[in-house]
């Protein structure tokens, strides 16, 4: 079997990266989401092993110590990482394999693999954004705020990126997205 692929895939919260990721799975069974590690306590709905990997900080460290992650961060007060082995045997396996990380662990895993395609997801506008985050019903006004003030942030980066794709329809955007591992 040949080696996979690697793709680095960012966005703001709200731009649609698990809706995009859940639909390029649906559609290319060769395509794997490396399940991020976190010492954060699981969101309703949330499953360990599926989401994240959910786990303790005495565990989390640990496994940082010995060198388990290829980058590994703190976030508001909880440590997240992406393990090293997970991600190595999927693309020993011949698979697409997404890391679905935020800037910050995006430009260290960068950095770390230059092999890896980077894509950065992109809303069609910030206020189709806000509309997405609000649609939620999850967030008060001051963190819907914040997390706006983040995707400010986090866009301003997006030229370290090799391709931006604006997520404006899920399907169109899996298509670049295939078009773009080959």
């Amino acid at each position: 079997m040949s080696q996979g692929r690697l793709v680095i895939l960012s966005g703001p919260s709200g731009v649609g990266k698990d809706t995009v990721i859940n639909a390029w799975q649906a559609r290319n069974p060769d395509v794997a989401r490396v399940v991020a590690y976190t010492t954060r306590t699981p969101r309703l709905g949330e499953l360990d092993g599926m989401d994240y990997n959910f786990v303790s900080r005495e565990l989390f460290h640990a496994k940082a110590a010995d060198g388990d992650f290829l980058e590994f961060k703190e976030v508001h007060g909880n440590f997240y990482a992406t393990p090293l082995s997970d991600m190595d045997a999927m693309l020993e396996e011949g698979k697409i394999a997404i890391l679905k990380i935020d800037v910050q662990g995006a430009l260290t895993a960068m950095e770390l693999r230059s092999d890896a395609l980077t894509v950065f997801l992109m809303p069609p506008s910030v206020e189709e954004l806000e509309t997405r985050i609000r649609g939620r019903g999850t967030e008060d006004d001051a963190t819907i705020a914040k997390r706006l003030k983040n995707a400010h942030d986090e866009m301003s980066v997006r030229d370290r990126y090799q391709h931006i794709v604006v997520n404006q329809d899920v399907e169109d955007t899996v298509d670049i997205l295939e078009r773009l591992v080959l």
